[in-house]
């Protein structure tokens, strides 16, 4: 399968999106993310230059081969130059190419708490308790079910991360980053943002559908609470900027103004 690069210039704007008004506000400074994906677009891994290099979802070993021969040919940069690697969600289709990045690099990886207390829950060793400090807790108890935590992947995965990421707090060594609690896809997603660049990456928590239409995927009546809720949090960011897990990046403003949860 090919994979393309994706850098999005200056002007080019989701023409859908830049319509809407939106609030007056100074310049955004330049964007750092870029994009490889599928042809296809149906996955995506995503690099970070804020001046250090982040890898966000490695996804297959296809990707880290990519990513590698663009970060050579078009930053000029070593895969020794990444100093960070997140994972938004445990999913293998983001994951399965960690190993051979990690024989490339020698960064800490990092994923959202979460997934540690569900590995522990898992062993028995504590009561699952969630800290999503932005979503109302009346919905947890029938999300965050044994059936739900019950997943081999945190348990296997979990020992290959070096940093737990919490909600709000800034990115290890990348403080103009912002992580964001996002459960309901998983309940362990989270979201990356920063405020400086308007820029958004959320890993599964959204997807684009047809029509270059921002989706919220449910598994669960409990998961779509928390979803909508995710959603009402994310609609107050200033997001210009789009990169989702699955499907090409939006570009405008109001990005989630018609945004679906399903």
């Amino acid at each position: 399968m090919s994979v393309l690069y994706f850098v999005y210039l200056e002007g080019d704007v989701d023409t859908a999106s830049a319509t809407t008004p939106h609030s007056t506000r100074t310049s955004p400074r330049p964007r750092q993310v870029h994009t490889i994906t599928d042809r296809f677009s149906l996955n995506s891994t995503y690099v970070v230059d804020d001046g250090h290099l982040v890898v966000v979802d490695p996804g297959s070993d296809l990707h880290v081969r990519q990513l590698e021969t663009y970060l050579h040919r078009f930053l000029y940069r070593r895969t020794q130059d990444i100093d960070l690697i997140v994972l938004t969600h445990l999913h293998p289709e983001h994951t399965a190419g960690l190993a051979s990045l990690l024989r490339l690099c020698h960064a800490p990886v990092a994923a959202s708490s979460a997934a540690l207390r569900i590995a522990q829950f898992n062993a028995g060793e504590r009561h699952f308790e969630p800290d999503i400090t932005h979503l109302a807790r009346s919905v947890f108890p029938a999300y965050f079910s044994p059936v739900m935590l019950t997943n081999s992947s945190y348990t296997q995965q979990v020992h290959l991360v070096d940093t737990w990421l919490e909600d709000k707090e800034g990115l290890p060594g990348h403080a103009d980053w912002r992580v964001l609690a996002s459960p309901g896809h998983s309940p362990e997603s989270l979201c990356l943002y920063n405020p400086f660049t308007t820029e958004l990456l959320s890993g599964d928590t959204i997807v684009i559908a047809e029509e270059r239409t921002p989706l919220l995927r449910s598994s669960s009546s409990a998961s779509r609470r928390v979803l909508e809720m995710t959603l009402h949090v994310l609609r107050t960011l200033d997001i210009r900027y789009l990169y989702p897990g699955h499907g090409r990046a939006l570009l405008g403003k109001n990005l989630l103004q018609h945004a679906l949860v399903r």
